[in-house]
């Protein structure tokens, strides 16, 4: 006759009690292999990007709002162009032309620049301008992608303070631009 109890001795038993277990452990650990994976992938991802201070600037949205009319008030106009010349540096110029409401030029401000190209948010060169003519303000630098670029401009001269954003295409001098072929 069959001995129920020699199929335990010989280990079979023993191995069915171990497979459901050890299948439970098998998918749970996957599960949290995968997760750690994604998480590595979602944390080197090089086109993610925070806005920096993101969590300051919400609790003071109200005095970046009022900042912004501010401007709007004082009509200053800044007009930002790129130079199509290169240095062996790989750098060419920013300029910026700031002018009052009238039209004149605003000599003697501190203008900085916060420049970042939208495929790549988290790599951020922040300039200041020097003042090169009444109104002229511009400094080397290199853009190390082309595309979309934002550029974030603040000017204080005497008490006031103006802020711009503008976003423009930057392509290597004589390239065309996708859409002007």
């Amino acid at each position: 006759m069959n001995d129920p109890r020699a199929d335990d001795r010989s280990g079979t038993g023993h191995r069915r009690l171990l497979l459901w277990p050890g299948l439970v452990f098998l998918l749970l650990g996957g599960q949290v292999l995968m997760i750690l994976v994604m998480a590595y992938v979602a944390s080197s991802d090089r086109s993610f990007a925070v806005e920096p201070d993101y969590y300051q600037r919400g609790l003071h949205w109200d005095e970046i709002k009022a900042q912004q009319r501010h401007s709007e008030r004082l009509g200053w106009q800044a007009k930002l162009e790129l130079g199509d010349d290169v240095n062996v540096l790989g750098e060419r110029t920013l300029r910026c032309l700031l002018s009052d409401r009238g039209g004149e030029a605003i000599a003697g401000a501190r203008v900085d620049v916060i420049a970042f190209p939208h495929a790549r948010g988290r790599e951020q060169t922040r300039v200041t301008l020097t003042e090169s003519a009444a109104g002229v303000y511009e400094t080397p630098l290199r853009f190390r992608r082309k595309g979309l670029w934002e550029f974030r401009l603040t000017a204080r001269w005497r008490s006031e303070v103006f802020t711009h954003v503008e976003q423009g295409d930057v392509y290597p001098p004589g390239e065309s631009r996708p859409w002007r072929r």
